[in-house]
């Protein structure tokens, strides 16, 4: 487990009568740039809710960093990027005001938070709205905003959920290249998509879960390797 940033074992789920997730198992090394895509009510939503610790399992376990999800949660969220969906931002406050307000959630020293904050503002090219209210900022420089936000804690896995969704082409590659850039300095980011283009270009390994349960887990370039692309390929799982 030394080797693995985050460890899932058995994990299930049910709703009622509804399985969402069905004895789901996998593993995400140090370093990885880690997928996570499946057709709608595959159970993605409600594995990322459980990682988040919003959702609890009905059984199975997780490990982030060698720490139990399950009784270590206050520790590891103190080394955990979390950036969802549903936009949270505040949007009476300004783009500076957000992540500064958001590290004293993690007890960040006000000094030690200035200059992380200027730091990720110049990374994400937001230095100039340093002082814009974010209720006057695009769907691109929103989501730009919350995955700063998600480091303000220095953390060493980031999850994101579908960050480039509903975002135009220009913005959406924008944000592939902070990502990039990200996993390349040694983040290590688990990331949810439906853009099939985005996981191609993005992911080393990843998961396709359908149904509550994973299909296919591996490298990406071994999922492809039967010469059908990957839209080719969830085209076909989305079917059954």
């Amino acid at each position: 487990m030394k080797n693995y940033i985050l460890t899932v074992k058995g994990l299930t789920k049910n709703f009622g009568r509804f399985q969402a997730l069905s004895n789901v198992t996998f593993s995400i090394k140090y370093g990885d740039f880690f997928g996570l895509i499946g057709p709608n009510g595959a159970g993605k939503s409600t594995l990322l809710k459980i990682l988040y610790g919003i959702v609890i399992p009905d059984f199975g376990s997780t490990f982030i960093s060698g720490l139990d999800l399950k009784y270590d949660y206050k520790k590891i969220k103190y080394n955990l990027g979390i950036v969802p969906q549903d936009d949270n931002l505040d949007e009476d406050l300004s783009v500076y005001e957000n992540l500064l307000i958001y590290s004293m959630y993690f007890g960040i020293p006000r000094k030690e938070s200035i200059k992380k904050s200027t730091e990720l503002l110049k990374f994400f090219n937001l230095a100039d709205k340093k002082y814009s209210k974010v209720a006057a900022l695009s769907g691109g420089l929103r989501r730009r905003l919350m995955i700063a936000r998600a480091l303000i804690n220095n953390p060493s896995l980031i999850i994101l959920d579908e960050p480039t969704s509903g975002l135009d082409p220009e913005y959406r590659q924008n944000i592939w290249g902070r990502l990039k850039a990200l996993n390349e300095n040694g983040v290590t980011i688990l990331m949810s998509t439906h853009y099939m283009e985005e996981a191609e270009k993005l992911f080393k390994n990843m998961i396709i879960l359908n149904h509550g349960n994973i299909v296919m887990n591996g490298a990406i370039k071994d999922i492809t390797s039967n010469k059908k692309s990957l839209e080719e390929i969830f085209l076909d799982i989305a079917k059954n």
